[in-house]
């Protein structure tokens, strides 16, 4: 084997390239020029590898190349620009960038760079080898570059041309390759393939376009010529039925209403900018129009031309024994794959003189008849009202199928077995966005999904939306599926009926409205399909509600722990309607005590709590986003998360209470930002407002943290089985009992106006109040009690005296303040109760003459002059670092001292003001009324409640 395309300096006889240079490592001259002899003394360059069109140049699938010989014959190896070992076609990780490429050309002592054609199929090369001679390009292949428009460049060899196309061969031409006379050798190919690219730009047509009958006309004249034989021209009787009885103006006007007529326009004003300014390439482009609606009389065709903008001299000038004219025609009817008949002509029939001539006339019918259409050469019948419509240029049949037709009318080909449409639009009761609901009719009934309109008229998005749901749509038809879905929503879209929607569960309607999935009416529940995975367990109830009562009654009435989680699954749609803070209820306690079938009880009150990697239940070791995901899904339905134990943090436990107080503090905000599905399409930003149910088996609110978490979180501790037959037993019921106690209490709650609620609330407020003044869990324990009345009074034991129903919730509100973590005080009055006793003991530090006894000045007392007592002035720096030290938050001390009557403000509102001081100038200190301050500590030390018996006789009963 030897390599042919190696650099040499030119020596007597040899060629190669003017400025190659002996460092053949270098492969550049001082010009950047870098060189690879093609043998005939051109090089490769840099500069022309510039006129590649940028579009081509953006994909990653170049190859390098090499020249070698095997068995006496020269071939053009692809070589990985990455390893510098064979590339193949038909691997894309042999593939690399255009800059890649061009960079490993000289690394691998390669001769060029090549484009591969790839299964997508979105290109299509033509190679005319051989068409050259001595610079001129030979006559018969002249036609293909001056209609193609598109990129051309000259081989490597010098007597060839490359021209490449956006799109595919037609989908029924299967050969690529065929000789001609002369030596002469064309090839196509739009996959697993590649060709050598030069950049070596041809009569200057750098520009890449797409001409599909360019490529099929190629494909009839040099590859399969017998395709185009077997198309005889309409005969004279033919022809007469379809165009005779129609004047030329008449024709013209048809013409110009059809899809093409903007073009023809232009054409017939004589306006080749389309064309680059390139009048034969316009002459021709109006004679392919006039070829088909002429149905190829080619006397027509010269009549409408010459009254165009396009006729000049040279139409007439001779061209051997012929014009310039008539072999312009000529070529535009050969060329030509379809005719056009008027609709009275194809209504009649009488014209079809026989299968061949239907051929022609569509040029459909061998694709039609592999395709299933039936063989009495009938089209296919109209599509039922009931899915995806016909508009002009697309017709769909009864089958579902969707064909591509012409001005006429006339079908051309299949686009896809299965046609979507846009049954209505979806407008987002929350946000008013709008979306599509589009529907495909596949084998075992219709299928639907809502999509952004980005994706739907997105033609490689829009595979992923609608191919999961089994439609054929890929990247060889998404195209004309997407022009398809444009067409009909310009057409049809101010006629299609608009239905409100939602994306999440809970609420869609506002607090007592529409509550999804239960009761799906007027309002639609249409999440992505990332959600409506998420979505299943709650789509469908399972077993009974009495027999699911009947499971958890015994549990409920021996537990309270076990009662006011449960109590908790019912409070969380309540957030909404009365408008309370999302909290988090976190019950802790040693291994195996129960707290997982308590979770998954609280759980199957609105779906299927089993574990899965789609299911309700969520675990701490997921991750926070995907945890805050769940609940802008859920919404209103608590969030069910367990087994804190099982995540994994450096630090230890102070470590993991920090991760779960931020996750907390995510939860507590109530939105996210949005993020991407799995179809690449964008996320909506979430919301919810639904209550947080989890387990672990450590305590997440520290003794003195002020960050928030005690007042997010009621945490309470316990056990809520006694033995572990009863928590196996309550694992197997919800498994097979779940969903309906959701959907009873929902209609429930309906019955009443929500000011009743809000009225009721107060109430349960009030006499939580009443038996623990001023604990910080009193409102999200209230909630929880009301919750529990109501779920008793309408679900766990119908037909009950609310006063008992309410009397009961009262009894484990008073046993949840008691067990609640933070019940002995709250956490702000401690950490006022810790300024009064480091005031009372480091008293000293504030008498007027503590320098004499050397010791640190922290502030001073002063007298009151219209009032007994006195204040403290300290020494704002003091305070804080005293505080800190204590693990207390200084800002949020102040604010409850000033909250309280304790702190002194100066006139511009703040928490400190200036005193001067002996020695030391004005100094910014914190000013405590200590009257205000032991007052404050009497009521917190004293504050018991009248208990919140008898609340129940005020107020009326829920409907």
């Amino acid at each position: 084997m030897r390599r042919t395309g190696r650099i040499r300096p030119r020596r007597g006889g040899e060629r190669g390239c003017s400025h190659a240079r002996r460092d053949e490592d270098s492969w550049r001259d001082s010009s950047g020029r870098q060189c690879s002899a093609y043998g005939d003394g051109r090089c490769f360059s840099m500069a022309s590898l510039e006129n590649v069109p940028a579009e081509l140049r953006a994909e990653a699938r170049w190859v390098c190349w090499r020249r070698e010989e095997r068995g006496g014959k020269t071939t053009k190896l692809p070589v990985c620009a990455k390893s510098g070992r064979m590339a193949k076609s038909t691997d894309p990780a042999t593939w690399a960038t255009f800059d890649e490429a061009v960079a490993a050309v000289g690394r691998w002592r390669c001769d060029g760079v090549g484009f591969v054609f790839g299964p997508d199929r979105a290109f299509t090369g033509l190679d005319l080898d051989h068409v050259i001679v001595d610079g001129v390009l030979d006559a018969e292949y002249r036609w293909v570059v001056e209609e193609a428009g598109t990129y051309t460049e000259v081989s490597p060899s010098g007597d060839g041309l490359h021209l490449i196309f956006r799109g595919a061969k037609p989908d029924w031409a299967q050969r690529s390759r065929k000789g001609q006379p002369g030596g002469r050798v064309v090839e196509m190919y739009d996959h697993d393939r590649y060709f050598t690219v030069t950049g070596d730009v041809f009569e200057g047509r750098g520009a890449l376009a797409e001409n599909s009958g360019v490529v099929e006309r190629a494909y009839r004249t040099w590859i399969e010529p017998e395709a185009r034989s077997a198309q005889p021209r309409l005969d004279d009787a033919a022809r007469e039925a379809s165009t005779g009885d129609m004047g030329d103006d008449e024709l013209v006007e048809r013409m110009l209403a059809s899809r093409s007529g903007d073009d023809i326009r232009a054409l017939l004003a004589g306006d080749c900018s389309a064309q680059g300014g390139d009048h034969s390439a316009a002459d021709m482009a109006l004679c392919s129009h006039l070829a088909f609606w002429c149905a190829g009389d080619a006397a027509r065709m010269d009549r409408i031309f010459r009254a165009s903008g396009l006729m000049r001299g040279k139409w007439d000038s001779r061209r051997g024994g012929t014009t310039y004219g008539a072999q312009t025609i000529e070529r535009a009817i050969s060329g030509a794959t379809e005719f056009y008949r008027p609709r009275a002509a194809r209504r009649d029939g009488s014209s079809r003189s026989s299968r061949a001539n239907d051929k022609n006339v569509c040029s459909m019918s061998t694709r039609r008849e592999r395709q299933g259409v039936p063989d009495d050469g009938a089209a296919p019948r109209e599509a039922t009202t009931e899915g995806a419509p016909s508009v002009e240029g697309w017709h769909v049949d009864e089958r579902g199928r969707l064909w591509a037709a012409d001005a006429a009318g006339e079908l051309r080909y299949t686009v896809t077995a299965t046609a979507p449409w846009i049954a209505c639009d979806l407008v987002d009761v929350d946000t008013g966005d709008v979306r599509a609901l589009v529907r495909v009719a596949v084998a075992g009934g219709v299928r639907e999904r809502a999509l952004d309109r980005d994706v739907l008229l997105n033609q490689t998005r829009i595979i992923g939306a609608l191919a999961p749901l089994g439609a054929n749509v890929s990247s060889t038809n998404s195209k004309d599926v997407v022009r398809y879905l444009t067409d009909c929503e310009r057409r049809l879209g101010g006629e299609r009926p608009r239905v409100r929607s939602v994306t999440h569960l809970g609420w869609a309607d506002g607090p007592l409205g529409a509550f999804m999935p239960y009761d799906e009416g007027e309002v639609r529940f249409d999440p992505s399909p990332d959600e409506a995975l998420k979505a299943r367990p709650f789509m469908a109830a399972a077993g009974t509600l009495a027999e699911w009562v009947a499971g958890v009654a015994p549990a409920r009435a021996a537990s309270p722990l076990f009662r006011c989680v449960l109590a908790a699954s019912f409070a969380s749609p309540l957030v909404a309607l009365l408008g309370v803070q999302t909290f988090i209820v976190y019950v802790w306690g040693r291994s195996r005590s129960g707290k997982t079938p308590t979770l998954k009880a609280a759980g199957s009150v609105w779906g299927d709590p089993t574990e899965g990697s789609d299911s309700y239940f969520r675990t701490f070791a997921d991750t926070p986003k995907s945890i805050v995901r769940a609940a802008a899904l859920l919404h209103d339905i608590p969030v069910i998360i367990d087994e804190l134990q099982s995540k994994g943090a450096p630090g230890g436990q102070a470590s993991k209470r920090q991760i779960v107080e931020d996750l907390l503090y995510s939860l507590s905000l109530g939105h996210e930002r949005g993020a991407l599905n799995s179809d690449r399409s964008m996320m909506r930003a979430g919301s919810w407002r639904s209550l947080t149910i989890a387990t672990g088996e450590i305590p997440i609110v520290g003794d003195s943290t002020q960050q928030g978490a005690s007042n997010r979180t009621l945490e309470l501790s316990g056990e809520p089985f006694a033995d572990v037959r009863s928590a196996q037993a309550m694992h197997r019921l919800v498994a097979q009992q779940h969903g309906t106690a959701g959907r009873a209490y929902v209609a429930a709650l309906k019955r009443n106006e929500p000011a009743f609620y809000a009225d009721l609330f107060s109430l349960v407020r009030d006499g939580v109040d009443g038996i623990a003044s001023g604990h910080p869990q009193a409102d999200n324990i209230a909630l929880l009690a009301l919750a529990d009345a109501l779920a008793e009074y309408y679900v766990l034991a119908p037909g009950s005296e609310w006063a008992s129903c309410l009397d009961g919730a009262m009894e484990m509100a008073a046993w949840a303040l008691g067990n609640a973590t933070g019940a002995e005080s709250d956490t702000d009055t401690r950490a006022i109760q810790f300024v009064a006793e480091w005031l009372a003991g480091n008293r000293i530090h504030f008498d007027d003459y503590c320098e004499n006894d050397r010791l640190e000045r922290w502030g001073a007392i002063e007298e009151k002059s219209c009032a007994t007592g006195f204040r403290w002035y300290v020494f704002s720096s003091v305070l804080e670092r005293a505080l800190t030290g204590a693990n207390f938050d200084r800002a949020k001390t102040l604010r409850r001292m000033d909250e309280e009557g304790i702190l002194v403000r100066d006139s511009g509102h703040r928490y400190t003001r200036q005193k001067r001081f002996r020695n030391a100038g004005r100094v910014y200190c914190v000013c405590i009324d200590n009257e205000a301050l032991e007052a404050f500590l009497d009521r917190s030390a004293g504050a018991t409640g009248t208990g919140g018996a008898g609340i129940a006789s005020q107020g009326g009963a829920p409907c």
